[in-house]
């Protein structure tokens, strides 16, 4: 039986998740979204204003989960 969504894979073997966390200054923490296609806007001149009144409300320290799901699973053997 194929694990749903991947089917040249068998049923999931594990999971595994990798903790990540980091402590950003805002500066950083917005150029980190700055970089995700979801916060992103057409025009340059657009994109400081949002982020601006981001900037203006993020506490001295932002603290970030950046954590990774990892899965194995078997791969499927066809004739």
């Amino acid at each position: 039986m194929a694990h749903a969504g991947h089917p040249v894979h068998t049923a999931l073997e594990r999971q595994s998740v990798v903790e990540r966390r980091h402590a950003l200054s805002p500066s950083d923490y917005l150029g980190h979204l700055s970089t995700i296609s979801a916060h992103l806007v057409p025009a340059p001149a657009q994109g400081e204003e949002p982020f601006g009144r981001i900037g203006r409300v993020l506490p001295d320290v932002v603290e970030m989960e950046a954590d990774i799901t990892l899965h194995l699973a078997r791969r499927r053997h066809e004739p």
